[in-house]
């Protein structure tokens, strides 16, 4: 055991990883404590609501971005990547005022589609804010990742959670019932500013910066929203489809309860893959650029990831209701039979998620957009399981998920091993 850690911790990727890791753990526990402030301040319907206003915000950061925030990694030249951090802020900036007038107009079509109850219409003019603010920070992140500052990466993380988890809290207090959405707007603000001070501390200066520069590295990395966009939105919209699912299949409160089973599976298991895949990303392309071996350091961390999320799984499996009717009390015990289900799923996606950044890295976006398309109309077929109770239709959702990741591993495997074949 004594050198299984000394081989892992040695490692470069995982060190990082470690540092990256540690600061979203932070930040998970977080929010899981006050989640158990908040689930008794807000009502399953309220959750519902929020559930369905982020997953909106999480499809829409996809589309505003563009995906040039990962492009940001990897020009050689400082000056090309500071064009694209600010190309791409200026392109969420002009995409979220188009989306808040699409809302302004056609808030009461938009409502009726997402099957959101009247008494939750009005958080929808929020969203493009909660979106701008999320895809600013998006960009500092992946500048601070282009120089490995993984410490101050991880202190953004906390400081968010902190924020939002304030301003829930007070909002919930003070009966304010777009006190959740509050939260999410504080939170993301708070955390441009923390990234904005790290990124100037370590030399981000927008000086020299023109019009043309920025247009030449929009150009130069335009293959991200060509290729990636769309796949990425369907990926994203596939992940987040269950909850419109569940919302206009079962009704709110149901979808209060998946939330929950969410929050505590999903959106940790996301953090941490999402600070993974920085980590990687970074190495990756080193390695590529040395024209050194990936495929061992892919095979290594997803042996790391199964050993870290197994034990969790099997924590909930085995008692998910009784320690979700325990720590949020007795009304959200259904929560944890969900999360007993999707478990396996979310399991899944833990370990293979960081991986895809090989499909990054190696240039195989369309071969990654395949993968993605075909995932979209998997859980898109979920629609013909709607007679199902809900048990046997997150059952089902469950199965789907295990066997794509199951491929989606194997393709990343491949392109790795095809890599190395070529040195």
């Amino acid at each position: 055991m004594e050198k299984l850690i000394k081989r892992i911790f040695g490692n470069r990727i995982l060190k990082h990883a470690t540092t990256l890791v540690t600061g979203t753990v932070v930040a998970q526990l977080i929010l899981i404590a006050v989640q158990l402030v908040i689930r008794r301040l807000y009502s399953a319907d309220d959750f519902g609501a929020f559930s369905i206003y982020m997953s909106i915000v999480s499809i829409l950061v996809i589309v505003v971005t563009m995906r040039y925030e990962l492009a940001v990694v990897l020009p050689k030249e400082e000056k090309t990547a500071t064009s694209l951090l600010l190309g791409g802020i200026f392109i969420s900036f002009g995409l979220n005022i188009i989306f808040f007038l699409i809302i302004f107009f056609l808030n009461d079509p938009i409502s009726n589609f997402f099957k959101i109850p009247p008494g939750y219409k009005k958080w929808l003019y929020w969203i493009p804010i909660s979106t701008f603010l999320y895809s600013v920070y998006q960009f500092f992140n992946y500048w601070l990742t282009r120089h490995s500052a993984y410490k101050a990466i991880s202190l953004n993380k906390v400081c968010r959670r902190t924020s939002e988890g304030l301003v829930q809290i007070a909002g919930g207090v003070a009966k304010v019932q777009r006190g959740l959405v509050f939260g999410d707007i504080f939170g993301n603000f708070i955390n441009i500013i923390s990234a904005y001070v790290q990124a100037t501390r370590r030399g981000l200066t927008f000086n020299g910066q023109t019009a043309q520069s920025v247009s030449n590295a929009l150009r130069t990395y335009s293959e991200f929203p060509k290729y990636q966009a769309i796949p990425a939105v369907l990926n994203t919209t596939s992940t987040l489809l269950p909850v419109f699912f569940l919302n206009a299949f079962f009704g709110v409160s149901v979808t209060g309860y998946f939330d929950l089973s969410r929050q505590i599976l999903a959106v940790p298991i996301a953090f941490i893959t999402a600070s993974l895949m920085q980590v990687l990303l970074k190495e990756l392309r080193d390695k590529v650029v040395g024209k050194q071996k990936i495929t061992e350091t892919i095979l290594k961390t997803a042996g790391v990831l199964a050993a870290i999320i197994c034990p969790f799984a099997l924590i909930i499996i085995l008692w998910g209701p009784q320690l979700f009717s325990f720590f949020f009390s007795p009304a959200w015990t259904e929560s944890g039979y969900y999360a007993r289900i999707l478990s396996f799923a979310f399991a899944a996606q833990f370990i293979v998620s960081p991986l895809s950044i090989s499909f990054t890295v190696l240039e195989k976006l369309k071969t990654l957009a395949i993968w993605q398309i075909c995932y979209f109309f998997l859980i898109l077929s979920l629609y013909f399981f709607k007679f199902l109770p809900i048990q046997q239709f997150l059952i089902v959702f469950t199965v789907f998920n295990v066997i794509a990741y199951i491929v989606y591993f194997v393709m990343i495997v491949v392109q790795c091993k095809k890599f190395d074949k070529l040195l």
